[in-house]
């Protein structure tokens, strides 16, 4: 179990448990793709696999989603680990679909990747709404862990009720606003000490004003102390 935290950055996203039903890829530090599944080439309109790779995003779609994908790129390329974010974005036909999207930067053969495992969400009674107010409260969350916005702000924000903002979390992620951020803010910390931070730091970095708040937060996910976290470490 330690050695896989250590290993895996994606560990606490709700993909990493349905991989074999999302579409995954690695990229290059050119964009190019160099891993995918047959669910990413499918998703572009390729035959196959082989016909992903060795390419980029750019050989099958338009600026404007390319531009998006290679913000998501430089985002995770600074150690940032983004989980359970949504994408609304369209395939090689044109429709468009909503998507559970994680992405982190790992490493193969001593050289930096990027690393996507995407879910596509399911078709549902008013589907488009409520993952759009998801889309919307979980990026506040995450643009704010530090400075936690209130529930009801983000449902003024996503313009619905506290109650239904709350329903859409627990239907969809399967969890409360305050445990997704909860979540997030040990992803961050777990990011922060991957690259070397001291524990009080990425305490900081994470939102929590004293280290205990986070060695309590740590545990209750990962079943460690971030100190045996940090010792799992390959580097260490």
């Amino acid at each position: 179990m330690t050695a896989g935290l250590a290993c895996e950055p994606l560990v606490l996203s709700a993909n990493l448990g349905r991989q074999h039903a999302c579409i995954q890829f690695l990229k290059d530090a050119e964009r190019r793709y160099i891993a995918a599944n047959q669910r990413l080439a499918e998703f572009f309109g390729a035959s196959s696999v082989g016909d992903v790779i060795g390419r980029r995003t750019t050989d099958f779609f338009d600026t404007g989603i390319v531009n998006r994908y290679d913000a998501l790129d430089r985002a995770v390329t600074t150690g940032q680990t983004l989980i359970d974010r949504f994408d609304f974005t369209y395939d090689h036909t044109g429709l468009r679909h909503w998507y559970l999207y994680a992405r982190t930067q790992t490493w193969r053969n001593g050289e930096p990747v990027i690393r996507g495992v995407s879910f596509r969400l399911p078709k549902r009674p008013a589907a488009d709404r409520i993952y759009a107010r998801l889309a919307a409260a979980t990026d506040c969350i995450a643009d704010n862990l530090a400075d936690p916005p209130a529930i009801e702000s983000l449902a003024s924000t996503t313009r619905c009720s506290v109650a239904q903002l709350e329903r859409d979390f627990r239907s969809v992620l399967s969890q409360s606003p305050k445990q997704y951020r909860a979540r997030l803010r040990v992803q961050r910390a777990m990011d922060a000490l991957r690259a070397g931070w001291p524990i009080i730091d990425a305490a900081l970095e994470a939102g929590y004003s004293e280290h205990s708040a986070l060695s309590r937060a740590f545990k209750a996910f990962t079943g460690l102390t971030p100190a045996q976290f940090r010792a799992t470490l390959p580097e260490n």
